[in-house]
Parts: structure tokens; C-alpha cells; sequence
């Protein structure tokens, strides 16, 4: 067996069956362990189909565009967790114990396609850049050209995002940029969606803590707002790598809805030039748009504080 493909460990978890009660099991996220069981001599198959179809991936990847690697990508997967219910240990276990091996082979297949199927390390390591990503890349460098055009032009006013819940809120935006800009540490979808989650939870949390009405209607303006202040880098590129790789979304509605408000976030700013393109001279210059002094309503209680934010 090849243990390049799943190589060693350290420390890894043992396989405990929970006690039988009539809570539902909790999953597990233990990569550690999904290693010790894929190199078990029963799984040797699922190692062989790993090594075959990240040979050919990998040989042929420039012939593939971005839309044909994510079909190539998801069949696989559906084709590996069938055969889950071929080999040992995977045959054995119970449904929380399989999420965690799915899991555990998007982390596996993932961090090993990386730089193969996410267009800004295509370039970043100069390989041939077919023109799907660099699709995937131009939209995101007029994402970033408008971060910097009109960064010290628009004002939150212009989001529809009221000024004092911007000026109270300023611990909390600060950290939804923080968690947002992690996005681009990790290599897994699961990772940067997590990410995402946080980002969101943070803002959500801003509204409650300044007793705003938590919809769509407060949240994806401050979002988009977040976004633009934040100058998240690679964001088209992130979302569309999720939005194509991703094997498991946890949280089901509540992380789909982020996704999609983070979506229209990176839409709404590629499109700034044109949506404000009255404030763009005919030379190319700007006209800046004074915001009003803020007046602080010192009666609403802030806590400043951001929880139930999630570990990777």
C-alpha cells in the first residue's frame, strides 16, 4: 500500500462506539482517525482508487476546465463512499462515524488538489491558468480594483448601513473581517467555510447587541459593508471553490443563506464602478462624499464582545 496518500499521524484518537441512549450521537471530526482507518490492511482498495485518481487528475489537469474538474471531483466522491460500504472498517461503522471518513476524504483529496483546482494558486505556483480561471481571477481582481478606487469614497450611508450602527459596532466588524480573511489559510471547503460562518455569526451578533432588526434587510447591507472595508482578497475565488467542492455543508439553511449573502456581497462590489459611477470623473478621479459627524446614542448597551464563534 501506497502511505503517501494517507500518511502518518501523530497521536491519533481510537475508534469508540458511543454508549447506546436515546440522545443522537455526536459527530466527531477527527482527521487523525480517518488516517488510521484508511491505512488499515481492509482498506487498501480505497487507497489504490485514491492513488489511481490523483494520478490522473493531476497528469491531465490543464485539459480540464473549472466546471469539468468539479464534475470529475464530485463523482469520485460519490464513487468513494460507495465503495464505503464495500471494505472494512468502513462497512461497520454508524452514519456518525461515515461523516467523519467523508470528511476526512474531502480533507484528504482536497489538500492534495489544491493547487490544482483553486485558480489564485494555479498562478501563484505559475501553472497553466486555462481561461475558466482566469475568469475566476479577473472577477476577483475587479473586486480588489474596487476596494480601492472607492475605499475612501463610499461611506457606510451608501451601503444603506446606518453610521451609528457602524461606529457602536466596530469591535465586532473588526472581527468579522478577521475570521473572513482567514479564508484564505486553509485549503479544505470545510475550513473556509467555517470561516464564513464566523464572519457571519459576528455580524449577526453586532445586530442583536444593538437591538436591530436581525433579517436581510440589516444583515446583508453591513455584510457587503464588512466585506468592502475588510478588502477580503481571492473572495470570488474562495466562494467558488466551495461552491464547488464542498462534499458535507453543516448547518443546512442558516450556512446556505450566509453563502448566498456573501455571494451577492462579491457581486454588489464588482459591480461598484457601475453602480457608482457618478462619482467617478471623466479623467477617472474621484468625488469623495463627506459622511456626516455620528452621533452616538449612549443609551443602547454594547457589549463589544463576539461568542459562539467555531474552532477549526
Amino acid at each position: 500500500m501506497d502511505n503517501s496518500i494517507a500518511s502518518k499521524s501523530t497521536n491519533p484518537a481510537t475508534d469508540e462506539s458511543p454508549a447506546e441512549d436515546q440522545t443522537p450521537p455526536k459527530r466527531i471530526n477527527n482527521f487523525d482517525l480517518f488516517l488510521l482507518q484508511v491505512r488499515s490492511p481492509p482498506a487498501d482498495p480505497i487507497i489504490r482508487y485514491i492513488r489511481s485518481f490523483l494520478s490522473k487528475f493531476t497528469s491531465s489537469h490543464q485539459t480540464y476546465n473549472t466546471e469539468d474538474q468539479a464534475r470529475l471531483v464530485q463523482n469520485f466522491k460519490l464513487f468513494i463512499f460507495e465503495r464505503f460500504n464495500e471494505y472494512e472498517p468502513f462497512c461497520r461503522m454508524k452514519e456518525d462515524q461515515l461523516w467523519n471518513s467523508r470528511v476526512g476524504m474531502e480533507k484528504l483529496l482536497m489538500t492534495r488538489l489544491y493547487s490544482y483546482v483553486y485558480s489564485p494558486e494555479l498562478l501563484n505556483l505559475k501553472r497553466t491558468v486555462n481561461a475558466s480561471h482566469q475568469q475566476d481571477l479577473d472577477i476577483d481582481s475587479q473586486i480588489f480594483a474596487n476596494y480601492i478606487t472607492f475605499q475612501d469614497v463610499l461611506t457606510p450611508s451608501d451601503f444603506e448601513v446606518d453610521p451609528q450602527l457602524v461606529s457602536l459596532g466596530d469591535n465586532f466588524m473588526k472581527i468579522s473581517i478577521e475570521e473572513l480573511a482567514k479564508i484564505n489559510n486553509f485549503q479544505t471547503p470545510r475550513a473556509k467555510l467555517v470561516c464564513v460562518l464566523n464572519a457571519c455569526k459576528a455580524l449577526i451578533q453586532l445586530l442583536k447587541s444593538t437591538q436591530s432588526v436581525s433579517n436581510a434587510d440589516e444583515f446583508l447591507p453591513l455584510l457587503i459593508y464588512t466585506v468592502f472595508k475588510g478588502q477580503i482578497e481571492c473572495l470570488y475565488c474562495n466562494l467558488k471553490y466551495i461552491e464547488r467542492y464542498a462534499f458535507e455543508i453543516d448547518g443546512g439553511n442558516e450556512v446556505e443563506y450566509y453563502l448566498v449573502c456573501l455571494s451577492s456581497a462579491a457581486e454588489f462590489i464588482k459591480n461598484l464602478h457601475k453602480e457608482f459611477a457618478n462619482k467617478l470623473n471623466e479623467d477617472g478621479s474621484i468625488t469623495l462624499n463627506e459622511e456626516p459627524p455620528v452621533v452616538v446614542d449612549e443609551s443602547v448597551e454594547f457589549s463589544g464582545k463576539s461568542d459562539n464563534l467555531i474552532d477549526m
